[in-house]
């Protein structure tokens, strides 16, 4: 019977598991889309709007508030923060309470034997209890192990260590930020002064085109030179409508990077003309030690290395033996105990004699990883100074390119006047002007791209050292505030003051001689 009931029971124990079995469940379509409205709700909302004319720092302001890419960065920072909180609370004593009911169906009675003999120790062989067939229980333990306690003290340097490695990510992203911001913005710049000029100009060689089309269906001219008319007029439109498409797209990127929806009509704060770009006059080595000093990358392999080493330690820690003292408070309430709630206390100790035999190997491999960490370190290093070197010579280049750009610009606006200032009229002439009006037109557009370029070559160096230009919290610090603030900043570094390295106080030696 009782074989029966046990095989019963396995059948409907084996009947629950199958029963609660985990098979993939695709998220449907109406979630999906209760997911994409309510993601799209939230993608811009809790913003400033956007009022008046935007200056390029209003746009790098909202860029660091409101980019997406950014608040990852600050969120994950926050998670880190948090962990290392938990890795904190991990190095106290484990203190557990527990409770509960115990009861048998068939009370325990029981006999003994008499030492030295097999007679019943009870009266007549009767049987038994100093227990009741039902009872509760009750403990709180304190339990505290010293080698957990330096592991978890290890891992919480560890978790220290990888918050500061997500505030140095978080300073990336600023960096790319920058760089980012810097490119677009002065090319949507561009693309508002220089789109109304140019639809006139792709509209009258569209004109053109069509007058060419009817004068050569009529046979009015030779087929040779109108064709070759039309080739010169198609290879303009074509120049001019590239132009346009390239210079359309930089409000949506703009739009993207300062997470504004990609329908806003941006209206940028522009001048007349961009800025005149600055020289910056800071010597190619100062820029090279300011990189190896405040890029966050060698700074977060500084972090790394740092863990490696304290993994190192952790790790031999865990070669010695383990000591717990356990100390607890008991209650049982049997009613054949004399004293139903007591005090334990005690010390236990374990060696793990297989970790003592590892631990040359677990010692050389800790050591390898401090050795991989420094020499990532220093391969990163290189791959700093060549791109400060390479930003360094595509700015240099940008400023000599601005500067030929300004001259080509003047000359071609010259001749567009000199063309358009003529009185002919015939078809050469007119294919005359709207070429000159193109390359006017491009000259313009190359001497302000030329300007543009200054200005993200720039971006890339700040990029390529690391500079951080929104000190502070920005969270509880509105747009206006901000903004100002990076004005102030970056106009420092625009003038080349750029940070300075700290300097480290070296003690003189004491002469000790005797007069």
């Amino acid at each position: 019977m009782r074989y029966s009931n046990a095989f019963g029971a396995a059948i409907l124990t084996a009947a629950a598991l199958s029963g609660c079995a985990i098979k993939p469940e695709p998220i449907g379509d109406k979630e999906r889309l209760k997911s994409m409205m309510t993601d799209q709700s939230e993608m811009y909302s809790k913003q400033e709007p956007i009022s008046g004319g935007l200056t390029f720092y209003d746009a790098l302001a909202r860029a660091l508030k409101y980019n997406f890419d950014h608040r990852l960065t600050m969120m994950e920072a926050v998670l880190q923060d948090t962990q290392l909180s938990v890795a904190t609370i991990n190095m106290l004593p484990k203190l557990t309470a527990s409770a509960g009911y115990l009861g048998r169906q068939d009370q325990m009675y029981s006999s003994s034997n008499a030492l030295g003999n097999n007679q019943n120790a009870l009266n007549n062989g009767r049987y038994a209890t100093s227990q009741d067939s039902g009872r509760g229980v009750a403990d709180l333990s304190f339990a505290w192990n010293i080698l957990d306690f330096g592991v978890s003290y290890f891992q919480a340097k560890q978790q220290a260590d990888r918050v500061l490695i997500a505030q140095e990510r978080r300073r990336k992203v600023v960096n790319n930020l920058i760089k980012e911001v810097l490119q677009a913005y002065w090319s949507a710049s561009i693309a508002d002064r220089l789109l109304p000029k140019l639809v006139p100009v792709l509209e009258q060689s569209e004109r053109a085109l069509a007058l060419s089309k009817t004068i050569g269906d009529n046979r009015l001219q030779p087929v040779v030179g109108v064709l070759e008319y039309q080739r010169s007029l198609l290879r303009i439109i074509d120049q001019l409508k590239k132009l346009k498409a390239d210079l359309s797209i930089a409000k949506p990127k703009l739009a993207g990077l300062i997470n504004a929806p990609m329908n806003t009509s941006l209206v940028l704060a522009n001048p007349d003309q961009t800025p005149e770009p600055p020289e910056l006059k800071v010597a190619v080595a100062d820029l090279e030690n300011l990189g190896l000093f405040y890029r966050p990358e060698l700074r977060e392999e500084l972090y790394q290395e740092r863990i490696s080493r304290t993994d190192a330690w952790k790790e031999m820690l865990k070669i010695l033996p383990g000591i717990t003292i356990p100390m607890s408070v008991q209650w049982d309430s049997n009613s054949f105990l004399l004293h139903q709630m007591w005090l334990e206390a005690g010390a236990r100790t374990t060696f793990n004699l297989v970790n003592l035999i590892a631990a040359p190997k677990i010692w050389k491999s800790a050591e390898t990883q401090i050795e991989v960490a420094r020499t990532r370190r220093k391969a990163l290093s290189v791959a700093a100074l060549v791109q400060i070197n390479v930003g360094y010579m595509q700015y240099q280049k940008a400023l000599d390119s601005y500067k030929s750009s300004i001259e080509l610009s003047r000359v071609d606006d010259g001749i567009f006047t000199a063309v358009s200032n003529s009185a002919d009229n015939d078809a050469g002439s007119e294919l005359e002007r709207i070429h000159a009006a193109t390359s006017a037109l491009a000259s313009q557009l190359e001497k302000e791209q030329s300007l543009s370029e200054v200005y993200s070559a720039l971006g890339n160096i700040y990029a390529s050292i690391g500079l951080d230009p929104a000190t502070g919290s920005i969270e509880n610090v509105n747009v206006r505030t901000l903004s100002a603030n990076l004005e102030r900043n970056m106009d420092r570094w625009y003038k080349g003051q750029l940070p300075r390295l700290p300097t480290i106080a070296v003690a003189k030696p004491v002469n000790l001689s005797v007069k």
